[in-house]
């Protein structure tokens, strides 16, 4: 009876700490890029606290603008760790599907690329491109454009980025409706 009784708390246990152990990810493998290729943000990371940055990128406090090379230094299905090349700042994003409707490999995906500043700006003008980093959009931006700057709005209240209509936060339940005609930017709208 005894022996019943702790091995059955020994499974429980095994299951609870199998299922409550994050899974690792190998970054080269999801970013398909060489071991030691650089890495960059690949748009504009919001946060207030760069250790508790979460996947929504709520648009206040301060920017890491896009094109910023990082250094990965984990990622799971729970957060993603890294390093500013630069200026050796860290970071943490908690990773949730709640927003992003994704897997974190996706959001690993949608996050990072081996494209630098350049090759991510490729063809906007240069006044354009400082305006982006500094996290502005304006009329007549394109959706590219608007990506840089806010990153892809969130799938639970954007469902697909083929939408006209996209929404952002500035903060808890206030936000920006991004609206394009013909691919680009034709009014904000402050919610």
């Amino acid at each position: 009876m005894r022996l019943r009784r702790f091995l059955s708390l020994f499974l429980f246990a095994a299951v609870f700490l199998l299922c409550g152990c994050a899974h690792e990810m190998i970054v080269s493998e999801v970013l398909q890029s060489p071991e030691q290729a650089p890495i960059y943000t690949r748009y504009n990371l919001w946060y207030t606290d760069p250790m508790r940055m979460d996947t929504l990128n709520m648009l206040q406090g301060e920017i890491l603008p896009f094109g910023t090379e990082v250094v990965i230094t984990s990622a799971s299905d729970r957060e993603i760790c890294f390093t500013t090349v630069k200026d050796k700042r860290d970071f943490r994003i908690k990773f949730s599907t709640d927003y992003r409707m994704m897997s974190a490999e996706n959001y690993l995906r949608e996050l990072f690329s081996t494209k630098n500043e350049s090759d991510l700006t490729v063809g906007i003008r240069a006044l354009t491109v400082e305006k982006l980093k500094a996290g502005i959009v304006e009329k007549g931006m394109t959706r590219q454009e608007v990506e840089l700057a806010f990153g892809p709005p969130c799938a639970f209240r954007t469902p697909s980025p083929a939408l006209d209509t996209w929404c952002f936060w500035t903060e808890y339940l206030v936000g920006k409706r991004i609206i394009f005609t013909r691919n680009v930017v034709s009014d904000i709208l402050v919610l």
